[in-house]
């Protein structure tokens, strides 16, 4: 399972597409790093907005959601996006998609009511659902093999590294009023006319005849597809652990300075951004899917039984960026398996799955966090820790499938 066979690529032949360029990289891996602006950008502005809306009922659960909206239409709907687009092409969709982000995303800087604000969130993770899903897709179509998994793990480096610095820029923007952060949304203005010119409609569902279908469909797996979900759905609650409650965590022991917390917070993305240069410049080539797994979640898991038993400001901040680097290597890892396994004509909808399944487990992190810690009647820290032992007895498992598949079957009868 670990391994799957890599399906027919018709995509992939030199004389079906042209040779990518930088300029195809630069425009589909800064396109997937726009989702990250919903989180990093606006963060800092959610108190003074708040403070806005103070007469609005039920403003300190509405506010809020104007972040975690994006991140539940992601979830939903992702997949129907992939569809979509083998259905009826990427390159359309990804310009449209771009153009309308731009429109939705800086909406709240002239809408004045709380509702039609969360609305408009509501609608650009719609588009963000698109951007993401098809831009992961076109990279998937554009390269193959070693190139890819390089790719893909690049992209997961842009996405941290733009957290690592919207986070900051966030905070200084904000100081222009709530509503500035939102002015950000436009730089998508730029990227649609470069995709419009640089990009090309890859090969697809919508340019193959029944015949050709029906034959690359033969290496479709479903259940394979199911697997890599479930995983990314997992990865998922992992990923988002530490940006939503390592704060909670310094709070705990005594740690108030936010300007502290937020060399935190930095130290653990510049961790993923090292553990994705690790994964594919390293890893991707050298390990097998089921180690390199078992390394991604091994180290991430350590770093959260570190958070577990940190009693100071430097020990947490450790292993903050201990887990920061395992769950660099744990996305690209899973990212690249699961393309290796879809065929062209399945590609946009496998791809959309597998982001549905990540994002829904974004969106129930907190639930599942808190849940654990009320649950279990321990300090958040303690529910953090037992996510880590979790992960790392998963590392376990998978390791043990790894060299399982590694030995030679028993011959009988010899």
């Amino acid at each position: 399972m670990f391994d799957s066979p890599v399906p027919s690529d018709p995509a992939a032949t030199p004389a079906s597409r042209p040779a990518p360029r930088p300029i195809q990289a630069f425009i589909l891996l800064i396109t997937s790093g726009l989702t990250v602006l919903v989180t990093a950008i606006l963060g800092p502005s959610l108190p003074a907005m708040q403070a806005h809306f103070a007469d609005v009922p039920s403003a300190d659960f509405l506010v809020p959601l104007t972040m975690t909206a994006p991140m539940l239409m992601m979830a939903g709907l992702s997949v129907f996006a992939g569809e979509l687009a083998d259905r009826f092409g990427r390159k359309r969709l990804l310009v449209v998609a771009t153009l309308l982000y731009a429109l939705v995303g800086t909406a709240p800087l002239y809408l004045q009511s709380l509702g039609a604000i969360i609305a408009s969130r509501f609608a650009l993770g719609i588009m963000e659902a698109v951007l993401m899903t098809v831009s992961t897709t076109m990279i998937g179509d554009y390269y193959s093999g070693a190139k890819r998994e390089r790719f893909m793990s690049l992209q997961t480096t842009v996405s941290a590294s733009s957290a690592f610095l919207l986070n900051m820029v966030g905070g200084v923007v904000a100081e222009h009023g709530w509503r500035a952060p939102y002015a950000v949304f436009a730089l998508s203005l730029l990227l649609a006319p470069l995709m419009a010119i640089y990009l090309w409609e890859p090969q697809s569902r919508a340019s193959m005849t029944a015949e050709q279908v029906a034959e690359d469909s033969r290496g479709f797996r479903p259940g394979l597809l199911v697997f890599t979900c479930v995983l990314s759905f997992l990865n998922g609650i992992m990923f988002l652990t530490v940006p939503v409650h390592f704060g909670y965590l310094h709070g705990a022991i005594g740690v108030q300075s936010p300007s502290a917390i937020g060399f935190a917070y930095g130290l653990n993305s510049l961790g993923v951004i090292a553990g994705t240069l690790l994964f594919g410049w390293v890893l991707a080539g050298r390990l097998r899917v089921a180690f390199q797994l078992a390394t991604g979640a091994l180290v991430a898991g350590i770093g959260f039984v570190l958070m577990q038993s940190a009693d100071s400001y430097a020990a947490l901040t450790v292993a903050g960026m201990v887990n920061g680097l395992g769950a660099g290597i744990t996305l690209p890892a899973l990212v690249t398996w699961n393309m290796r396994g879809l065929p062209v004509s399945r590609r946009g909808m496998g791809t959309g799955a597998f982001q549905s399944g990540f994002f829904l487990g974004l969106f129930v992190n907190p639930i599942v966090i808190v849940a654990l810690e009320k649950g279990l009647v321990v300090p958040r820290a303690q529910a953090v820790g037992l996510v880590g032992f979790v992960l790392v007895a998963l590392a376990i498992v998978a390791a043990m499938a790894g060299a399982a598949r590694r030995r030679p079957a028993p011959q009988f009868g010899a």
